[in-house]
């Protein structure tokens, strides 16, 4: 399994998708505070640079991680990810499971490539060091859900630009549904990924059955 988990982080890590959604997110946000400092740019009045970036940030979050998951998955789907459950005596399950993970922390790099940027609007708005921890990792809780969708979605679309837009449209469905059920963003990131847990479960049990044996017609 951890040699599984290692070949999908290296497909992930030699994705240039990985390297330039990490450089946008982070340049934009670098980028705010002078925005945020000119005159005559729409602010939100009574509200700290740092809340409002963090707002930025999620809304980066919400464009960017679909995105990215999409473009760094491994690519076998269907047959091809039979044939590599029997290449490699592994079930299918296991093999989403790794490719989740590794979607995972390739999302989780993203998000922490603004971390400089995050801990520098901290300091300008003398925000506590806990607000920035609790946030931060709302949203690290946040790529979990947004992982599992999209390999989901990239498995059962033929196309990969439709997985990616059924990716991003559910993502902004449950996120939504989420926010309207809970106080804040962050509550709906951590109410997401204890959900996601459960339906991951589900999916990968039923993906041991509907990629056991080849197609019909490939058979």
């Amino acid at each position: 399994m951890r040699a599984v988990v290692l070949r999908e982080a290296l497909v992930a890590a030699r994705r240039p998708a990985l390297v330039a959604a990490a450089i946008v997110s982070a340049t934009l946000l670098a980028l705010f505070p002078v925005a945020w400092g000119v005159r005559g740019i729409p602010t939100l009045r009574g509200i700290s640079l740092y809340d409002q970036q963090f707002r930025l940030e999620w809304i980066l979050a919400l464009v960017l991680l679909p995105w990215t998951a999409a473009r760094v998955v491994a690519t076998e789907r269907g047959d091809d990810l039979v044939g590599l459950s029997v290449l490699t005596a592994i079930q299918p399950s296991r093999l989403l499971l790794a490719r989740v993970l590794a979607t995972t922390t390739a999302l989780a790099v993203v998000i922490g490539a603004a971390l400089p940027v995050v801990i520098s609007a901290q300091q300008m708005s003398a925000i506590p060091a806990t607000r920035v921890i609790a946030d931060q990792l709302a949203l690290l809780a946040f790529a979990l859900p947004a992982a599992i969708i999209t390999v989901w979605w990239m498995q059962v679309a033929t196309p990969r630009l439709l997985g990616w837009l059924g990716a991003a449209a559910t993502t902004l469905i449950l996120v939504a549904l989420a926010r309207f059920s809970v106080a804040t963003m962050n509550q709906a990131a951590v109410a997401l990924a204890a959900i996601s847990i459960g339906a991951a479960a589900i999916l990968l049990a039923r993906a041991d059955i509907r990629w056991r044996y080849l197609s019909e017609r490939t058979a």
